[in-house]
């Protein structure tokens, strides 16, 4: 039985972001078709040692460290040379990317290691991390004097894409800009979600969902604006925030008062966010920038379409008829969420064209054979060009 280890930040049992999340359908997926998958998790909440949670799959719970300098390499290689793994794979930032000491190991013991990007950031500027702390991060004071640390932290991640043996891409543009940026050749891995396997049920009235794990690129305030207009409709907006501290909300101090057709609320159990885009007419996406969320692909499998003012991952909104892009026109936005809301018809028939799209190309149960025959590949080392062809 092959072992995969999956060296995270945090697991999605203690945190839910969208990369623990795909960590988690990942190790599900290669579970079904005979894998054993290792989680290597930061605890937020103070646990050591090991934990078996399903057959199949264990955690391995090990300190927090607050930076990447500050990781005990030592320890670290001798787990994974206990844990001896057949392929090693990272998603997105974390303390353990961000240290090397993961992929450290891997080179030196010739272990196949994967690096999956999450965030379009990543790879559309020099410092991500940087342009982060100097442009979005608060109290200003602190993101400043952390400046020389995520410069640090750049210079690591930009080791992590040059020297990662296999890279994985959510789409074409940042397979486009790995190409461009680093000269790497890297796949397109779809990201995994379950299909619902019954019918949906909508809200009686209404309701769209704006669902973020917080950042200020995120555009809160944009949200709040366009819920604003629709006060007195009849038409309710539910704003998820997700995991973050109170003084990032900076755009709620702006209002003394909220519409009184706007929810707010904190982080939820997945369980609970899925239940609230499946009731929603229309998820509302205003940032500025993402991956490929996996807010969209959950509405999606749910019946509903996603209204975004700047985010359209491959043109899949425009390219499939599963959504609208407004590119930055607020206008032009607010006419696309008109006719979702107004136009049932319209916004059945989309809404059925999405939930086949996304169960065909990003359903965990129908795309699972592809993903272990693609693990098998990296197992036997093959090259990019040969591993293509098992996500064709």
């Amino acid at each position: 039985m092959p072992l995969l280890c999956i060296a995270g930040h945090r697991h999605w049992s203690e945190h839910s972001g969208g990369v623990e999340l795909q960590t988690r359908y990942l190790g599900e997926a290669l579970r079904a078709t005979g894998w054993h998958v290792a989680y290597l998790c930061h605890s937020l909440t103070g646990k050591h040692g090991s934990q078996s949670e399903a057959p199949g799959c264990t955690i391995w719970w090990i300190p927090s460290y607050p930076y990447g300098f500050c990781v005990r390499r030592r320890e670290i290689h001798k787990l994974l040379a206990d844990l001896r793994p057949d392929v090693i794979y990272q998603r997105g930032w974390g303390v353990l990317q961000e240290s090397g000491v993961v992929l450290e190991f891997a080179l030196r013991h010739n272990i196949p290691y994967v690096f999956a990007l999450s965030s379009d950031g990543t790879v559309r500027w020099p410092f991500p991390t940087a342009r982060t702390f100097a442009l979005q991060r608060y109290p200003r004071w602190r993101s400043w004097l952390l400046l020389p640390y995520a410069l640090w932290s750049d210079t690591r991640l930009r080791m992590t894409l040059r020297r990662a043996p296999y890279l994985f891409a959510q789409h074409s543009q940042q397979q486009a800009l790995l190409a461009r940026r680093y000269g790497r050749a890297s796949l397109i891995v779809p990201s995994l979600h379950p299909e619902l396997h019954r019918p949906v049920q909508k809200h009686p009235t209404p309701l769209v969902v704006w669902l973020h794990n917080y950042r200020p690129h995120a555009q809160l305030d944009v949200a709040l604006r366009i819920a604003a207009e629709y006060e007195r409709t009849g038409v309710e907006f539910h704003l998820v925030t997700g995991s973050t501290r109170p003084e990032q909300l900076r755009e709620l101090r702006r209002w003394r008062r909220l519409p009184s057709n706007v929810r707010l609320s904190g982080a939820l159990p997945a369980e609970e966010a899925q239940r609230l885009l499946e009731q929603a007419w229309v998820l509302l996406h205003t940032g500025l920038y993402e991956g490929l969320p996996n807010s969209f692909i959950q509405a999606w499998m749910r019946e509903t379409p996603v209204v975004s003012l700047w985010v359209d991952p491959d043109d899949v909104l425009q390219r499939e008829a599963i959504g609208f892009c407004a590119h930055g026109d607020l206008s032009a936005l607010r006419a696309a969420l008109d006719r979702f809301l107004y136009d049932p018809h319209w916004r059945r028939a989309i809404g059925l064209r999405a939930r086949a799209y996304a169960e065909r190309h990003h359903g965990l149960v129908h795309n699972r054979a592809r993903i272990s025959c693609l693990f098998e590949g990296i197992c036997q080392r093959k090259q990019v060009e040969e591993l293509a062809e098992c996500l064709r």
